[in-house]
């Protein structure tokens, strides 16, 4: 397909924002670069790849490219592991299932998290103890200024919570083309003990000894996580929304001890792949808290400002009735953030891509 132009981006886009690219090239293989690679490295780029961690405030004055790059193959496998290539523009939550399907592990409990292959790989995703980069092998790439392909090790690409290079210092200029996965074959190992698991949000293993019996196979692990999940989470068929829409902040230990006095059931998490900041002790520990407790403890579940809202069950998603414009999701969220400033001295940092 050729590059299009003036191309509306509402369907391409989980908050439904109706903005308009310039140029448009949805990108079936990398011959397609090359052949528009002029055009390409000379126009502002915006990759997009499921929409599913983006707000659009204004039109696109450059080019979107939509890596549609489809595929799966087994490359090596042994009676304990199958290592499996998939291309970027591959959905993740139908290779999440089709993994589970063929009894193949370590990605289960990131089930349901929207988006492709590539957006996942480059926003670090992780859920319910698991992190993509815990199987994570190797990721292609093309650089869409030179055409020049490379292939890193994910200790190349930067990772922090939900951060990496392909989010921040290659943006938009380093394509990821495919992903190689290892994943376990035949295991009967589950964490089932996670720190969110026995709190505010009840227990997965409570939720597999609702409908399942020991030994619990991983399909039953993915089911119990799909039942949380579909209880907490707004439907992208029937809102705009990109689901969570901050991160969960991380905080020195001694201002979560602070906070849990003042917030009920204030949960830590462990903080994993995190640099200190600067001015911070060697020694002083940090943890992670939920972001979307403090914004309950302020009661924004289930507000609504015109055409944008907090879901009423959750209130780190912030939804749309698909009216809205990316303006009135920022000025929104805006708000949400400075309220939390002002009542916690705790800075939200959104997990979306702002733009």
């Amino acid at each position: 397909m050729n590059i299009r132009k003036n191309i509306s981006l509402k369907k391409y886009n989980t908050f439904r924002i109706d903005s308009k690219a310039k140029y448009f090239l949805l990108l079936n293989n990398l011959k397609q670069i090359a052949e528009n690679l002029e055009i390409i490295k000379n126009e502002k780029i915006l990759i997009l790849g499921g929409g599913s961690n983006t707000l659009l405030l204004n039109d696109w004055d450059g080019i979107v490219l939509i890596p549609d790059l489809k595929g799966k193959s087994i490359i090596n496998e042994t009676e304990e592991y199958v290592d499996i290539q998939v291309g970027s523009g591959e959905i993740w939550d139908e290779f999440v299932r089709w993994c589970v399907a063929n009894n193949y592990a370590g990605i289960e409990n990131l089930v349901m998290i929207p988006g492709t292959i590539g957006g996942a790989v480059s926003q670090n995703i992780s859920a319910y103890g698991q992190n993509i980069t815990d199987t994570l092998m190797n990721i292609d790439t093309v650089n869409l200024e030179t055409n020049e392909r490379n292939t890193y090790l994910p200790s190349e690409c930067g990772y922090e919570y939900r951060r990496s290079n392909f989010k921040n210092i290659w943006r938009n200029r380093i394509l990821i083309t495919s992903a190689t996965f290892r994943l376990k074959k035949h295991t009967k190992e589950f964490e089932l003990s996670y720190h969110e698991r026995a709190g505010r949000y009840g227990s997965i293993l409570e939720e597999l000894q609702s409908f399942a019996k020991e030994p619990y196979e991983i399909k039953d692990v993915m089911e119990a996580i799909i039942k949380q999940r579909s209880k907490r989470l707004p439907n992208v068929d029937e809102c705009g929304t990109c689901g969570s829409f901050f991160e969960n902040p991380i905080v020195p230990k001694q201002k979560y001890l602070e906070l849990s006095k003042k917030i009920t059931d204030l949960q830590a998490y462990p903080v994993e792949n995190f640099t200190k900041q600067k001015n911070s002790s060697k020694d002083e520990e940090y943890v992670k808290i939920p972001a979307g407790r403090l914004l309950d403890e302020l009661g924004w579940k289930g507000r609504w400002e015109g055409n944008v809202g907090v879901y009423e069950k959750h209130a780190l998603c912030v939804v749309t009735n698909m009216k809205a414009s990316g303006v009135e999701v920022k000025k929104f969220t805006d708000k949400m953030k400075k309220d939390v400033k002002k009542n916690f001295r705790v800075e939200l940092i959104p997990e979306v891509n702002i733009l």
